[in-house]
């Protein structure tokens, strides 16, 4: 809500999967770490999964200490997916969900947000911004269900390697998806900001 208070604890995770508009909502978020009213840690790498401890150790450490007031956190979880394996769904996810559990129980907002689009327009965009110049889009071969693969922490890169999803991974998907608080749509970004301002407590 414009001009509300800022919380007095508020974490929020946000998944990037390429091409949905996540370049702008971290501007968004890198606005109000400017402003002094966030901290904004990018490019958290979902197969590192080092990198995501370190930043989990931090929190478990204030939620040890006590010391969570005007704790006012966004990560943001993008770059890099595994031809094969599933990354954010069996290392990220457990994770997250066990972290999101404790802060609450402390006082704590923290939620897990993504955004989605729709899959022409999300191929399209991946073409335009990796592919353009290597390969023609009538004759460019899509990876298959690009965004769902993204989502899981799976690649879409060098697509005449990737290998089709099976209904496990849909399965895993659609229970992914269920965990989160707020799952936007690139079509809708201003009513996903509306709706992630009030969750999170972003006043601008």
């Amino acid at each position: 809500m414009l001009g509300a208070p800022l919380p007095n604890c508020s974490v929020v995770f946000f998944h990037h999967v390429e091409k949905t508009a996540g370049t702008t909502l971290r501007a968004l978020f890198q606005r109000h770490a400017q402003l002094g009213l966030f901290d904004l840690i990018s490019f958290v790498g979902r197969q590192n999964r080092l990198q995501l401890q370190l930043v989990l150790q931090r929190l478990h450490s204030l939620l040890r200490s006590g010391t969570l007031q005007g704790l006012r956190l966004a990560v943001e979880l993008h770059v890099a997916g595994d031809l094969t394996f599933p990354y954010t769904l069996y290392y990220t996810m457990p994770d997250l969900v066990l972290i999101r559990e404790q802060l609450r129980a402390a006082g704590c907002r923290c939620n897990l947000v993504s955004l989605l689009r729709m899959p022409l327009l999300q191929s399209l965009s991946w073409h335009s911004h990796f592919v353009t110049t290597k390969s023609p889009l009538c004759v460019w071969p899509p990876a298959p269900d690009c965004g769902t693969r993204m989502a899981l922490g799976l690649t879409c890169h060098d697509a005449p390697r990737v290998p089709p999803l099976s209904e496990e991974h849909a399965a895993g998907a659609e229970g992914m998806w269920r965990l989160f608080d707020l799952v936007g749509v690139t079509e809708m970004f201003d009513e996903f900001v509306l709706l992630l301002g009030d969750l999170v407590g972003l006043p601008h």
